[in-house]
This record gives C-alpha cells, structure tokens and sequence, in this order.
C-alpha cells in the first residue's frame, strides 16, 4: 500500500487557502489531472480509497 502526502498538506487545505487565488485554467488542470489519474488506477484495476467529494464555493 502507498500512502502519499503532498507537501503543503491536503487538495481541500490548498484550494481553501488558495482558491480566489487560482486562474481557471489551473483550477481545470487540477481537475483534469485529478481525472486523468482515476482513469489510470481504474483502467489498471488499483483500488483506491473512498474519494470525498468537494464543493467550491465561487
């Protein structure tokens, strides 16, 4: 099993801080690759844990 944490702490904690602050285009990119890495563990047949979802707030 892997367990990997990103530097600055959780997605949720980075977009609450820094949301306002990202361009859309970012805010797109994070959500494709987000996709793109799903489709990855999925196509391979990797479990993964329970996904939560978020809600932004605009």
């Amino acid at each position: 099993m892997v367990l990997q944490y990103a530097n600055d702490g959780n997605l949720r904690e980075y977009l609450k801080a820094n949301f306002t602050r990202l361009q859309w285009m970012d805010k797109l990119r994070i959500s494709k690759d987000i996709a793109h890495g799903l489709l990855f563990l999925h196509n391979n047949n990797i479990i993964h844990r329970d996904l939560v979802s978020m809600t932004f707030i605009l």
